[in-house]
């Protein structure tokens, strides 16, 4: 059985009652990034039962669908712990691959911290989160995120808010998401499947934000009521 990051390729949706949120997007990126890791994807059909986090994934054996129950609030605000990144080569780097345990370890360890949500980061700048996408809004109105050749994993939750952060009134602008950029937002949101628009109140023990929730709030309405 081949193993390593190029042995698969998934993706996680939101789903109820058989119903799968955004599932064309997230079909988009499964597409888009096992051509990257020179994966072929074969036909398959969707269950009509699923229900909860589930995880679609394409290996050798062909396409399954696994579920768990959700095991976080939506919506939520959080409090985060930083990591190192998890480092892979170019090609790999940013899809979601085959070689996924150390992002599921820094999870485990992040929950045993008590934190809700693991912060990863390369040379002092975030670059993405253990199952979500940060967004950083400073001081001038700008919501930044981590540019792809940092690492980040694309996020099909940020794809549905983006046009609705855009028409709120935010700039939208990639770049590296230091130290002094995080430490004087006002306001860092998570955005994920499994999480919605969770907004990061402190990490590392030190207060994040400056109390106001504006941006959140524009990413729950972006992601509608049956995200609630």
């Amino acid at each position: 059985m081949m193993s390593g990051p190029k042995s698969a390729v998934f993706t996680t949706v939101r789903a109820r009652d058989g119903h799968l949120f955004h599932l064309e997007l997230h079909l988009q990126r499964l597409s888009r990034h096992a051509e990257r890791l020179g994966i072929n994807l074969p036909e398959f059909e969707i269950p009509g039962n699923l229900d909860g986090l589930v995880r679609l994934q394409v290996d050798e054996n062909g396409a399954t669908f696994t579920s768990k129950p959700f095991y976080q609030p939506i919506h939520m605000d959080a409090e985060g712990v930083t990591a190192p990144a998890p480092r892979w080569t170019r090609k790999v780097s940013g899809t979601k691959h085959g070689d996924w345990d150390a992002y599921r370890k820094i999870t485990e360890d992040a929950f045993n911290k008590g934190a809700d949500v693991a912060i990863l980061v390369h040379e002092h700048c975030i670059i993405d989160g253990d199952r979500v996408m940060p967004i950083v809004l400073d001081e001038d109105g700008v919501v930044w995120i981590s540019g792809p050749e940092f690492g980040g994993v694309d996020s099909v939750t940020f794809d549905v808010c983006k046009p609705h952060i855009e028409k709120a009134g935010f700039i939208i602008s990639e770049g590296r998401l230091n130290e002094r950029l995080v430490a004087r937002a006002k306001e860092v949101v998570l955005l994920g499947s499994g999480m919605g628009a969770a907004r990061l109140t402190v990490l590392d023990d030190v207060d994040i934000g400056d109390g106001t929730s504006n941006l959140q709030k524009v990413c729950i309405a972006a992601l509608g009521e049956d995200w609630r």
